[in-house]
């Protein structure tokens, strides 16, 4: 049920994307910065990051618009993407990208604050849209399951760095947790993770932590001696 529920929100928001695209998009937040002004993207995007300090990578798994498109994605091509180098190259991007919103920002002060700036409809924004709907669409189809979220995510790093900011700070987040000892290595937890992680060595290791695990839970509801569980705890 739990499953059916997640899934069922990610379609929800896939449907909701042309409205939410302006709040989630990584180049309205460009051009809003070199006028001055910090946008709802901005606002969204900082929000990712404190609320990952309690909630981890929820919001990929459950709510994510992006992660829903290549989640429909794997019926053509559910092959694993998953690597340390492919999972560097959207630091590399992210570090590039909020550079230059930076820079802009301090060239363009004194900045105002407008959560619905360039939120209007027009054939540029549907361009832009058309645009990064694609290159969602195409990286996944191109590399495989949740492709574009290893390797190219603009948003995922706000929330990396909340993780990491609430377990330096030994603050309680969400988290997963396995019990090895009664584990039969089936290797379905491996199998249905989204993310194409190594679940079943995270579980045999006793380590579940991953900052690219996104809390789906398929592991957790897939395992048929339940021996992952979750919930909000220290590391």
């Amino acid at each position: 049920m739990r499953q059916k529920i997640r899934k069922g929100l990610l379609a929800y928001t896939a449907i909701l994307f042309p409205l939410l695209f302006f709040f989630l998009s990584p180049f309205i937040i460009v051009m809003s910065a070199a006028n001055g002004v910090i946008n709802g993207s901005a606002v969204m995007f900082g929000l990712l990051l404190l609320i990952s300090l309690f909630g981890s990578r929820l919001f990929c798994g459950w709510l994510c618009p992006g992660g829903a498109i290549q989640d429909q994605v794997i019926n053509a091509n559910n092959r694993s993407w998953n690597s340390k180098w492919k999972n560097a190259s959207k630091y590399i991007i992210w570090i590039v990208w909020l550079s230059f919103i930076v820079f802009l920002w301090i060239h363009n002060s004194p900045l105002q604050l407008d959560f619905f700036y360039l939120s209007g409809i027009n054939l540029f924004i549907v361009i832009i849209y058309f645009v990064v709907t694609t290159i969602i669409y195409v990286i996944a189809l191109i590399t495989g399951k949740r492709g574009m979220c290893h390797s190219i995510c603009w948003m995922a790093p706000f929330m990396v760095i909340g993780e990491k900011l609430a377990d330096l700070l030994h603050i309680p987040r969400f988290r997963l947790k396995a019990d090895s000892k009664t584990c039969v290595s089936c290797g379905k937890c491996s199998k249905n993770c989204p993310m194409s992680l190594n679940v079943l060595e995270m579980v045999t290791s006793g380590q579940m932590d991953s900052y690219e695990c996104i809390s789906c839970l398929e592991c957790v509801d897939g395992c048929p001696k339940k021996v992952i569980t979750c919930g909000i705890q220290r590391k």
